[in-house]
């Protein structure tokens, strides 16, 4: 009898056992059931752009999380949440501190249910540049007529040309070369005649195009060869206002009445702008190039126009003045200057407003003429009475109170590494302001 007990409480202790062995499985295979998947083909989080301040990240999320709750973290901190809209989504954190190391990633939510997150993805703000400068300014003719400068191309720090008309009290000049002390005055002739020249771009050396109606590839010392736009449909040549390319046989031109053309170092290609009113400016990166376009001096109308495979389409221009002057941008940061100071973010094609960075504080008083930059956190922009300003990645500077013109303007400016170069005129002479960082 004793052993059939015995017996009897081994097998419901073994029964025991085995229930609760079969309840932990239970448990253990729920909670792996119901883990979030972390499929990277499902959930891809990149860093997109990098500024000093700010990040972007790009996502981008399987069709089955759409309209699911999308939470963003920075160093496992909630940063954002906000309902998932799209499979591709640009996602963007600011009030960062320039040259910091961040951790980001996202995770997607059924109401309180984690359903799946990203690998995590790190990005390193850019550093702040410096403020500290030296300038000079230089000062030509005004004695035989007006005298302005048009345009300058820096090619190294002992190198440095400037276009324009310049007249002396004896003799007329349309260039201005820096050998690194000192600047000369020059002539360019054009099939033997003296005119004013508009614009400059330069490649090299010995690799250099100035143009007004005609374009001219100079080597630094004597005039290679001529060549010129399409003409219009009454035969007449456009003024050029604007040269940009990567190389002499991968070059744009702009100019008046809406020219855009394209020249492959045989030949030329009239691209259809879309605009009849004068082109001011145009810039490339990458894949992207823009022209602007606006009637100044009437303000009435404005148009930016993205060119791509020698193709033009008018780009959206919500939120900005129609008065502008000049366009700059660097991966996908994108400004314009004019009638306030303007900036947007990728994608440029989208119909999210310019926003005006005038709004938030007073940058400047001044009419804005030229914008370049070397990178996002090296920019530099100058306009009326001899306005320059920088920026470095976090603030803009003014150094009106040592740059400015009683009364004059820059018109444009160049860079260089640590040098900038602005041209344009104070009263009647023609005028250079040259900068370098300490």
């Amino acid at each position: 009898m004793q052993t059939k007990k015995t017996y009897s409480f081994v097998f419901c202790l073994l029964s025991f056992v085995l229930i609760l062995f079969s309840f932990f499985l239970f448990l253990f295979s729920c909670e792996r059931s119901t883990a979030p998947v972390y499929n990277p083909q499902n959930l891809q989080l990149q860093v997109l752009d990098v500024s000093c301040t700010e990040v972007w990240l790009s996502l981008k999320a399987k069709n089955d999380y759409i309209n699911k709750t999308l939470k963003l973290f920075q160093d496992d901190s909630l940063k954002l949440e906000k309902n998932l809209t799209a499979e591709d989504s640009i996602l963007f954190v600011e009030n960062l501190w320039p040259n910091t190391s961040y951790q980001f990633k996202v995770a997607i939510y059924d109401g309180n249910k984690l359903i799946a997150k990203s690998s995590t993805v790190s990005a390193t703000t850019m550093d702040t540049t410096s403020h500290n400068f030296t300038w000079q300014t230089f000062e030509f003719g005004g004695q035989g007529g007006s005298s302005s400068f048009y345009d300058v191309a820096i090619i190294d720090e002992n190198d440095i040309w400037a276009v324009g008309e310049i007249y002396t009290a004896d003799d007329k000049y349309n260039a201005a070369h820096w050998n690194g002390e000192k600047w000369e005055l020059k002539k360019i002739f054009i099939k033997g005649y003296f005119y004013p020249l508009k614009t400059i771009f330069s490649f090299g050396k010995t690799d250099i195009w100035v143009a007004n109606l005609t374009m001219i590839h100079f080597n630094g010392k004597n005039i290679d060869y001529y060549t010129t736009p399409p003409l219009d449909e009454n035969g007449h040549a456009h003024r050029i206002t604007k040269i940009w390319g990567t190389s002499s046989s991968d070059l744009y031109v702009v100019g008046n009445s809406g020219l855009i053309a394209y020249y492959d170092g045989q030949q030329w290609q009239r691209i259809e702008s879309w605009t009849d009113i004068d082109f001011h400016d145009i810039w490339g990166y990458g894949n992207i190039i823009i022209a602007l376009a606006s009637y100044r001096n009437y303000g009435r109308a404005l148009d930016i126009v993205l060119i791509n495979n020698q193709q033009a389409q008018i780009l959206p221009k919500q939120g900005m003045h129609i008065n502008m002057r000049s366009i700059w941008f660097e991966k996908q940061h994108f400004f314009a200057v004019g009638n306030g100071l303007y900036y947007k973010h990728y994608p440029v094609t989208s119909k999210k407003n310019w926003r005006n960075l005038e709004e938030k504080k007073l940058i400047t008083q001044y009419y804005l003429y030229t914008i370049r930059g070397t990178k996002i956190n090296n920019i530099y922009t100058a306009g009326a009475y001899g306005e320059v300003l920088y920026f470095n990645g976090i603030r803009w500077k003014s150094f009106f109170n040592t740059t400015h013109l009683n009364d004059g303007v820059y018109l444009r400016l160049d860079i260089r590494d640590n040098l900038i170069c602005a041209v344009g005129n104070n009263y009647s002479k023609a005028t250079i302001l040259l900068g370098k960082i300490k």
